[in-house]
């Protein structure tokens, strides 16, 4: 028994030996960068971009200007002369109505007119001779004025019975038939100046400081995912809202190939104080515990853990404040695989955002 202890104490100390000589091997060949597998990744440069204070709101979008048509005098429909979703012009002729009676009343206003003034021709003829007073002239001048007016009644009837378009823009779906009876106030159609859309939207008060008419904006659309739709500010309004402590704001979106419709959601972004400052893509981002990281790569193709200050976001980047140079490498995808001195091999350079 006494023999077999220095056995096992023998033993013991080869088997540290060799795990001795195991670590310090490995930690040589940690140290040289060779003790890891190399990681495939993904890679950008550091570089500037423009950036600045964003706001984001959600509004309807409405038609610059919009009507429902209708008549302003009851009659029969004579002829519809638009088809549904028709563009049309500015006093572009819509319907007209019967308007026979309204025809016969203008005839006979032009021949009361023509008579008055014939018989005041003569009565004026006559006065050098001092056989009309003065009182009769005055009569009959006073009658060719009242003509003259039921003459401007009676064309203003007959005009009526010509509906037409008050601005330019595109029709809606008619809704009445020709023959069909309307009374005043029947819609018969709508009328849209889809050219650009207005969007409604509020803010919060604490964003309202440097906002004024004129900020250009974009403005993007659920119906059409990755597209921009460039506009204005129109109008800021003069007043918070006390209850909700936000600001009224109206802006106006180009639509002049009418794509975008009256009725849509329509996402606002304004950006304000744009600067040229140096940026980092998001993917590269490492966060733990309100702290950042990245894995900057360098010629040596070693993976090096940094920790860096970050500012604004915005989509698919962040404002670098500290610990980035223009210019330095970092790894964008692939940094869920890498540790610290890790060698990596790069795949591709992602594209840009």
């Amino acid at each position: 028994m006494k023999k077999t202890l220095p056995i096992y104490a023998v033993l013991a100390v080869l088997l540290g030996y060799v795990l001795w000589l195991w670590w310090s091997a490995s930690s040589d060949e940690n140290r040289a960068g060779g003790g890891r597998s190399t990681v495939p990744v993904a890679v950008q440069q550091i570089s500037q971009r423009t950036m600045g204070d964003v706001i984001t709101a959600l509004g309807t979008a409405q038609s610059r200007e919009g009507v429902v048509i209708t008549s302003q005098q009851t009659g029969l429909i004579k002829q519809l002369h638009f088809r549904d979703g028709q563009a049309v012009r500015a006093d572009d002729l819509l319907v007209t109505l019967h308007d026979d009676e309204e025809r016969a009343k203008l005839r006979e206003a032009e021949a009361k007119l023509a008579d008055n003034r014939s018989q005041l021709e003569r009565l004026q003829n006559l006065t050098s001779g001092s056989a009309v007073s003065k009182s009769m002239l005055e009569e009959k001048a006073y009658a060719v004025q009242v003509a003259e007016a039921q003459l401007q009644v009676a064309r203003a009837a007959l005009d009526k019975r010509y509906i037409r378009a008050p601005f330019s823009g595109v029709l809606g779906a008619r809704q009445v038939s020709p023959g069909a009876l309307v009374t005043v106030g029947t819609p018969i159609t709508t009328l849209d100046n889809l050219s650009t859309v207005k969007v409604e939207f509020t803010i919060p008060e604490m964003q309202a400081g440097n906002i004024e008419p004129g900020l250009t904006l974009a403005a993007t659309s659920a119906a059409y995912p990755g597209e921009k739709f460039k506009g204005k500010l129109t109008h800021v309004d003069t007043r918070i809202n006390p209850a909700t402590r936000t600001l009224n704001l109206l802006a106006e979106i180009d639509n002049s190939e009418r794509r975008l419709k009256p009725g849509m959601l329509i996402d606002i972004r304004i950006t304000q104080d744009k600067n040229e400052v140096l940026a980092v893509p998001e993917g590269a981002l490492i966060s733990l515990a309100r702290q950042h990281y990245v894995f900057v790569v360098g010629e040596d193709n070693i993976a090096r853990q940094k920790q860096i200050v970050i500012g604004k976001r915005r989509i698919g980047y962040a404002e670098v404040l500290e610990g980035l140079q223009l210019g330095e490498t970092v790894i964008v995808e692939g940094t869920h695989k890498v540790r610290d001195g890790q060698p990596v091999q790069i795949q591709a350079a992602a594209a840009a955002l």
